[in-house]
């Protein structure tokens, strides 16, 4: 509300950054300008902190002897993967109403049999 003077005449107060002096204008800009390179400072510095935090976030759940070699998305409820287990490698279908053992994959080394793709040609 405005003030009577001394003089009887009604004074309107005053609005804006000067009502107030100019040092709390100053004041309030040197707070903002502090808060947001504290905010910049503690974004890039989070980077640094993930990266020693990472080795505990990403760790999998990897025996010696059971591992996921390899997985593929068939669908989006269905996955099929690569499991080995000690010195095997089998074929896993995952999602979906069950989960099924495809079965053991042959060893690489094993010898493949001869297909006309192999055959010179005549």
């Amino acid at each position: 509300m405005g003030a009577v003077s001394a003089t009887g005449v009604f004074a309107a107060p005053q609005s804006g950054s000067l009502a107030h002096g100019a040092g709390t204008f100053g004041t309030a800009w040197l707070t903002w300008i502090v808060s947001f390179v504290i905010v910049i400072a503690l974004i890039l510095l989070s980077r640094y902190g993930l990266q020693l935090l990472e080795p505990y976030l990403s760790r999998r759940r990897q025996t010696r002897n059971l591992a996921v070699v390899e997985s593929l998305a068939i669908d989006q409820r269905r996955r099929i993967s690569i499991i080995k287990c000690g010195e095997k490698k089998g074929l896993i279908l995952t999602g979906g109403g069950n989960d099924v053992f495809l079965g053991w994959m042959e060893n690489e080394d094993a010898a493949r049999p001869a297909s006309f793709l192999d055959t010179p040609p005549d």
